[in-house]
């Protein structure tokens, strides 16, 4: 799992760390109940951002985890996991709103997702499965290779690297 966020870390699909770095309380909701829950402002925000259109791309990326990029001042990349009752079990983004445990653009993808019934899709091939199928095949040595590059040259894949690896 860590090459694989490390992967998505350097695509622009960090699955993992936004929670980390962020150190957001999870959320107790489904897709069918987060508007009861979250802040009515950050609730109405994210309705706007998602009758916008201002979700950019969204990717199914495992059974239930989808990654989204959502237009906003720049790009942000939000993360939603669900379980197989549509319970919201990690939500995260790297947007820098920190005022609260949910942004605009992790409401908006939820709305997509709960309005586009996504999460009952087949899986398509994504980047992310092509890049863990190319690494399957690779030596152990040519992979530390990768990583020890890839956190030279990007302080959040390092952060990640050090997280996962138990020094932070």
């Amino acid at each position: 799992m860590l090459i694989l966020s490390i992967f998505e870390l350097s695509h622009g699909i960090d699955t993992d760390v936004m929670c980390k770095e962020n150190k957001k309380t999870q959320l107790n909701m489904t897709l069918n109940d987060f508007e009861k829950i979250v802040e009515q402002k950050i609730l109405d925000r994210g309705f706007d951002y998602y009758e916008q259109d201002l979700i950019a791309s969204i990717e199914q990326v495992e059974i239930n985890e989808f990654c989204a990029t959502v237009l906003g001042s720049e790009e942000y990349n939000v993360f939603i996991k669900l379980d197989n009752q549509q319970k919201v079990i990690e939500h995260s983004c790297d947007c820098p709103y920190d005022w609260g445990n949910i942004c605009k653009h992790e409401v908006a993808t939820l709305f997509y997702l709960k309005d586009g019934e996504m999460y009952n899709q087949p899986i398509q091939k994504t980047t992310v499965h092509k890049i863990k199928d190319d690494l399957e095949k690779l030596h152990k040595n040519e992979i530390i290779k990768i990583i020890v590059e890839l956190s030279k040259r990007n302080k959040a894949i390092k952060d990640e690297i050090l997280w996962e690896l138990g020094y932070q």
